[in-house]
């Protein structure tokens, strides 16, 4: 459990992302000991997941197999409509389920972080993108990885974060009509307190109904 002045360093880039930015296919992965994967489309407001599609699985490998089959076809998919795949994942056993994976089409993706600390980017035990790296991400020759400058400030980096998705192309990163990015993909994990990315209950950010 994190204390409250940890908390308090995080960017809130989920909650950035989600209002700034919209995907394809969203992968919804709860912490708890049953997990499921759900699909679904984004929109300004989201139904209750009808059942036909939910997909309960056995255990975190069986989830870790499901995963990356459906990442798998979502980047190809994606590289196939125009040479590219944009990609945005959280931190926790999302990062653990990429673990050891060598995709083909690594040097065609562009990837963000759904949420991320205000902490050192070399930082093994706060940093998200750390952790990515011991994991997985190395193995991920040719990536464009869309990185925090790793300072404390935790709205200054999410101004800056936001900015450097802006400045992508198009090719790199499909916007909406409204000039809003489109991720191909984006994973999302459920913690076992109903925090989504750095969003959790109880707290300001949650409340927030638009994108200053």
């Amino acid at each position: 459990m994190q204390d409250s002045s940890r908390r308090a360093s995080e960017v809130n880039s989920f909650s950035m992302l989600a209002l700034v930015s919209l995907s394809s296919q969203a992968l919804v992965l709860p912490a708890n000991p049953i997990r499921a994967a759900v699909t679904m489309s984004t929109a300004s407001t989201i139904a209750p997941v009808e059942p036909g599609k939910v997909e309960v699985s056995a255990d975190a490998d069986a989830v870790a197999a499901a995963l990356l089959k459906r990442v798998d076809a979502a980047a190809e998919a994606a590289i196939a409509a125009r040479g590219s795949f944009a990609l945005a994942i959280p931190g926790g056993s999302v990062l653990k389920m990429l673990a050891g994976s060598t995709p083909s089409w690594a040097e065609k993706t562009t990837l963000a972080y759904v949420n991320h600390k205000a902490v050192a980017m070399d930082d093994g035990e706060l940093a998200t993108h750390a952790k990515a790296g011991k994991l997985f991400l190395d193995g991920w020759a040719g990536c464009n990885t869309i990185v925090m400058s790793g300072g404390p400030d935790a709205d200054a980096e999410a101004v800056s974060y936001e900015k450097q998705l802006q400045e992508l192309s198009e090719t790199a990163l499909p916007r909406t009509a409204d000039g809003l990015p489109c991720f191909d993909m984006m994973l999302v994990g459920v913690g076992d307190d109903g925090h989504v990315g750095s969003l959790y209950p109880g707290r300001d950010e949650v409340h927030a109904a638009a994108h200053p």
